[in-house]
């Protein structure tokens, strides 16, 4: 897989990371936390070993920041309507999860 595709998917994992964790704090079926919670740390878990198979440079972590935004929205427009979360809340903690990857914010 090259570096795009690479940027892409990594993106679309930290998205699903931050997805997930929002979920598990503000979900109206609490029956679902400990699912949500499990596949917060699977998505987690993959972000981990992806963000190892290259070296990211600025650019790239700012597009990865875009990528899990766009994904995160698209999700919960598709899928989550009836979950409210802020969108400062929202890019704080992928902010938070990209610094957990690389060791740097954006």
């Amino acid at each position: 897989m090259g570096k795009n595709s690479a940027v892409k998917t990594l993106g679309r994992r930290i998205g699903n990371v931050v997805l997930h964790s929002l979920l598990v704090k503000h979900t109206n079926k609490p029956e679902f936390t400990h699912h949500l919670q499990s596949e917060e740390d699977e998505y987690r878990n993959s972000a981990i070993r992806e963000s190892k198979e290259y070296h990211w440079n600025e650019k790239d972590k700012i597009e990865l920041k875009a990528q899990a935004l766009n994904f995160i929205k698209s999700k919960k427009e598709q899928k989550y309507q009836d979950v409210n979360f802020s969108i400062e809340k929202t890019i704080k903690l992928v902010e938070e999860e990209i610094k957990s990857l690389f060791g740097v914010s954006t």
